[in-house]
């Protein structure tokens, strides 16, 4: 019930788009330059001018849904990184470092995506038994990045606007807004599990 409770939360918070920076102490241009360097998996458009980040747990409902939304934007020019956390669930470490530690990152996390067990609330990759200490550092410090941008927890994206501010929205993004924060063209998705975010 309290899992429940807690995807509730964040459904509420999907409405949440900011200029990031007045919520922490830290300039925002500099959490975007931390965020440029952070370990991620690099899904969508290679050398793209349109680019967001979106931070992730592998077991989380709301950012598969994040996932769903922009494959559409990914096949006509994003590029989306996704920068992993770990904190949902005790299998969130292992399969963010099964997705991390992957030859191939992007099928992968598709593999995570594809898969997704809605009723459980699971990522579909299998965890890997023990992810190394520098793995769980990185974990760390992106989970202590993505607060410091004001996020309450996943998904959180975090672009840059066509006057280069630096924009965040907490939860998974609207279908009518991801024209405005792509840079790109509204694109067609039928998927009825994203029925609510049109």
């Amino acid at each position: 019930m309290r899992r429940v409770s807690v995807f509730v939360l964040f459904a509420l918070l999907s409405s949440l788009v900011f200029a990031a920076g007045p919520r922490n102490a830290t300039p925002a241009g500099a959490l975007f330059a931390q965020l440029e360097k952070a370990d991620a998996v690099v899904e969508g458009a290679p050398d793209s001018r349109h680019l967001l980040y979106v931070f992730f747990d592998a077991n989380c409902y709301y950012c598969h849904l994040t996932w769903k939304a922009l494959q559409p934007y990914e096949a006509v020019g994003l590029q989306a990184r996704w920068v992993p956390v770990a904190y949902q669930q005790p299998s969130s470490v292992g399969r963010a470092a099964a997705i991390m530690e992957s030859t191939d990152r992007v099928a992968a996390l598709r593999l995570n995506e594809t898969g997704y067990d809605r009723a459980h609330f699971d990522g579909a990759i299998a965890p890997l038994p023990k992810a190394s200490p520098a793995r769980i550092r990185s974990l760390e410090a992106n989970t202590k990045l993505m607060r410091a941008f004001g996020a309450p927890g996943t998904p959180a994206v975090v672009w840059k606007d066509a006057q280069g501010n630096v924009r965040f929205r907490a939860g998974v993004p609207r279908l009518s807004e991801l024209p405005a924060m792509t840079g790109l063209p509204a694109q067609p998705n039928d998927d009825p599990e994203l029925a609510q975010f049109r």
